[in-house]
């Protein structure tokens, strides 16, 4: 082989590389969202200050923000669900998943249809993690329990009961707000 073809196929052979990698396209992310709400429950220590939502492949992982998350209160018990809207055609959420706000309580996902929970509680795979030291509620749900939508909203409602004849209720930018529609990634 001369010089001229050496270098030849060499050229020929990184063409075919830069080709072929072009072709398998790049990867694709999932798509997130992140927005404040304003101090607008003052009245509580959970006043949902942040949400952020990553709608990828696998899951939907979302983190709620709160003004100070306290694990053990002597004050009544204080909670937070949030809604999944996975279906543009059907009012209200499909899911919700609804947890306490200290350390002990439980967590449950459930199926919605006009703002109610119906049926039994759902085992696939879903977690609640409260993470004090950020002040920080973070929610994750496998896409399996989704039915794998190609976008979806949420929603996010705080409840404190500390002074039971006057609860304090927090939406995530206002009553039955959403975010915007994120695809999947």
């Amino acid at each position: 082989m001369t010089t001229t073809t050496n270098r030849l196929s060499t050229r020929l052979a990184a063409g075919a590389l830069v080709a072929g990698i072009a072709l398998l396209g790049a990867p694709a992310y999932a798509e997130s969202m992140s927005a404040g709400d304003p101090a607008d429950a003052t009245a509580s220590l959970y006043d949902i200050r942040k949400v952020s939502a990553n709608h990828q492949d696998t899951k939907l992982v979302v983190e709620v923000k709160v003004t100070d998350l306290l694990l053990e209160s002597d004050g009544g018990p204080a909670s937070m669900s949030l809604f999944i809207d996975t279906d543009r055609s059907q009012a209200g959420p499909e899911l919700r998943l609804g947890t306490g706000l200290q350390t002990g309580t439980d967590y449950q996902l459930v199926r919605m249809k006009n703002w109610r929970a119906v049926g039994e509680p759902l085992t696939c795979g879903h977690k609640v993690k409260l993470v004090a030291d950020k002040d920080t509620v973070r929610f994750r749900v496998n896409a399996g329990c989704l039915g794998s939508p190609d976008e979806l909203r949420v929603g996010v409602k705080m409840v404190d009961l500390w002074d039971g004849s006057h609860p304090v209720r927090d939406w995530f930018k206002g009553v039955r707000h959403w975010t915007r529609w994120l695809d999947r990634g």
